[in-house]
């Protein structure tokens, strides 16, 4: 690990060179509480906007559309199926 320049709030960052990820030594914020996804998922229950819930639970939108998109993927799968055969030309 070596040192690797400040962030955005002046904290010390770092980097590894085996795998280049970025990190800070002492984030000053953590994982995200299953009671505010939970809160999430009863808002979207309720067909409240992005917005609204960004500002109940605190949480910038960026971060509950991420959330969202999430939801959505794992409980609505897409498959296509085989593209549609088009007609022999004359």
């Amino acid at each position: 690990m070596v040192r690797n320049g400040l962030t955005h709030s002046s904290t010390p960052g770092f980097r590894c060179r085996g795998c280049d990820r970025r990190f800070v030594a002492a984030p000053k914020t953590g994982p995200v509480p299953e009671v505010t996804k939970d809160l999430v998922r009863r808002l979207l229950s309720e067909r409240v906007g992005v917005r609204a819930i960004a500002r109940i639970t605190g949480r910038s939108r960026s971060w509950v559309q991420g959330f969202v998109n999430t939801l959505y993927r794992d409980r609505t799968p897409h498959d296509p199926g085989p593209p549609p055969k088009r007609p022999a030309r004359s």
